[in-house]
């Protein structure tokens, strides 16, 4: 029985401190200056929406559902791929 009391002590005892030893507190200075965030999400992002905006085109022009035909991913494919050869 004192080796189960001691053993939840050390533990508990172990946990605390660890506890006190991790901090996700960060202190943030308030200034009048503005930060601009300024979020690129590369030329991958770029090409595939510029892939799909042409493949949607194409099957409207047509009167199609894009999802109905592997057509259309193969349309999509191509022009992604060439997209990003030119990156």
């Amino acid at each position: 029985m004192k080796k189960l009391i001691l053993a939840v002590a050390f533990v508990f005892a172990t946990g605390t401190m660890m506890n006190a030893n991790s901090s996700n507190d960060e202190v943030l200075s308030i200034n009048s200056e503005t930060i601009e965030i300024v979020e690129e999400f590369g030329c991958a992002s770029a090409c595939a929406g510029w892939a799909k905006s042409l493949t949607l085109a194409i099957a409207q022009d047509i009167g199609e559902d894009p999802n109905s035909d592997d057509m259309y991913m193969a349309i999509y494919k191509r022009y992604y791929t060439g997209c990003l050869a030119g990156c």
